[in-house]
């Protein structure tokens, strides 16, 4: 008898943004169950996580109306997904009911104790909150399972995902959580059965609740799908995968069959909806494929993440843009070493988490250009007039230079490294449409170029380079060549 597949599937919160979204993946776990083993991953409901960040603001601003309007919210939405989901079975809608109302009354708790106190929430409170959306997700969804007929067991996140005590930004513990899989994870799938995990959070060692930052489900799944040895992650979100360019600028975007890891990243970083780059690593580590699919449409085949993508006929595979970008120029006096200046910008920029676009450096001009994202930018803007204080009142720093409005793109495949004439190709492509290159660099892998362009010419310059390079023939052959991760997708057509 041949050993079934461990798969991993995660679903995003558009993927669970309703009652009828809940249906759909339950009956997606359901198909995919009866041939493999399944782990189930889940996001909190769209726009959830976001709506317990405001009402924790509200209370830590002492504004109690705001507070108590955000909280009637996060109430209505869980106690309408329950009426809905479990209306014809009264002992179930009950007992759901009941584990909502519980979670509603740690955050409503917690929200008015921060408006009497007027303090801060710890790092630590505030990560038990922040994930309170994740925990019901998971127990609506394992619920909806089992009305379906499905054998199904909700588990706390708590419990299976072990990390460090970053608040926050928590890192797992791949040893104790692989330890976890193994005691919990696997006697349920040992079963039949499909566990259901919350996403976004952990626990250290003692206990103590840890959230993994942004792209967080995401992470979860990478990190359960190597900690218990899965075939396969899958990412179902409410794209068809990867794809060549934003549709709403090109409309003739191709989804990719597969792309490298190295690639996935590198996507992620400038712009493109795929998978975060720390959610990359464990799979990438553990040499797991990830496959993107979209749960609207699932017999899409999606686009396949693994460690050597299927090369195509064309060097590029995508053309991403960040449109809001800011570009910051120092400029220092021609005695001054600019290496040590500049070295203490940058080891500030790591402490506080900050990440550059890209960054052009010129000796002669002892100039130093940064390409942030707008947001980025003004804090950046503020560390420097705080990190070089003197320097600028003295006139060893000459003003600082802001340019807004500007946007980066980034032209990106594995096989464009060794390949000549891709510059020549892209900048003529810029060139006519008549568009001046603000600012340029590649990287050492070769595996992308990035360029600055008034934010205004982006979409034409994406369609330029995007014609250019990114014919849907050349995906046609990769797309033959790629197997489908299940053929849970065929069978919902």
């Amino acid at each position: 008898m041949s050993r079934k597949r461990l798969l991993v599937m995660k679903f995003g919160g558009t993927s669970v943004g309703n009652s009828d979204r809940f249906r759909q993946c339950a009956e997606i776990v359901g198909r995919a169950a009866r041939n493999d083993r399944v782990i189930v991953v889940v996001s909190a409901v769209a726009g959830v996580t976001d709506l317990i960040f405001r009402t924790l603001d509200a209370a830590k601003r002492g504004d109690s109306v705001a507070t108590e309007a955000n909280l009637k919210q996060f109430e209505f939405i869980h106690q309408k997904l329950v009426a809905e989901l479990f209306h014809l079975q009264p002992n179930r809608s009950v007992a759901v009911l009941e584990f909502v109302s519980r979670v509603v009354e740690q955050l409503r708790n917690s929200s008015r104790a921060l408006l009497a106190l007027h303090s801060d929430v710890s790092a630590q409170t505030h990560d038990l909150l922040a994930a309170l959306g994740e925990r019901i997700s998971a127990c609506l969804l394992a619920n909806t399972i089992e009305q379906a007929g499905g054998s199904c067991e909700f588990v706390r996140a708590e419990d299976v995902i072990i990390t460090d005590n970053n608040f926050g930004h928590a890192a797992p513990d791949m040893e104790s959580t692989a330890a976890a899989c193994n005691a919990l994870l696997v006697p349920i799938l040992e079963r039949s059965a499909v566990p259901v995990v919350g996403g976004y959070s952990g626990a250290t060692k003692d206990g103590q609740p840890t959230t993994l930052g942004r792209g967080g489900s995401d992470y979860s799944a990478t990190i359960l799908g190597a900690a218990a040895g899965a075939d396969e992650v899958w990412i179902w979100t409410d794209v068809d995968g990867v794809l060549s360019a934003d549709p709403r600028i090109c409309p003739d975007a191709t989804t990719l069959p597969e792309i490298s890891f190295a690639e996935a990243i590198e996507l992620a970083y400038y712009g493109a909806k795929v998978i975060h780059p720390k959610a990359a690593y464990p799979a990438m580590d553990a040499g797991i494929p990830v496959w993107i699919k979209n749960s609207f449409r699932p017999e899409n085949p999606g686009t396949k993440i693994t460690r050597a993508a299927v090369p195509i006929n064309s060097p590029v595979k995508a053309v991403t843009c960040v449109n809001s970008a800011t570009l910051i120029t120092l400029v220092t006096g021609r005695e001054v070493h600019s290496a040590e200046l500049f070295g203490r910008l940058f080891l500030r920029l790591g402490q506080e988490k900050i990440d550059t676009l890209f960054a052009t450096q010129s000796s002669p001009e002892h100039a130093l250009g940064l390409v942030l994202r707008k947001e980025d930018g003004i804090r950046v803007l503020k560390l420097i007039q705080a990190i070089f204080r003197i320097e600028l009142t003295q006139g060893v720093l000459n003003p600082v230079a802001v340019q807004n409005d500007i946007g980066v793109i980034t032209v990106l495949g594995e096989s464009m490294r060794g390949t000549p004439g891709i510059l020549g190709r892209v900048f003529s492509g810029v060139a006519r449409q008549n568009v001046s290159v603000i600012a340029v660099a590649q990287g050492a892998s070769e595996l992308s170029i990035c360029f600055a362009v008034p934010s205004v010419n982006c979409p034409d310059v994406v369609r330029a380079i995007h014609e250019e390079f990114c014919s849907p023939g050349d995906f046609a052959a990769v797309a033959a060549c790629v197997q489908p991760g299940n053929p849970v997708g065929s069978e919902l057509r």
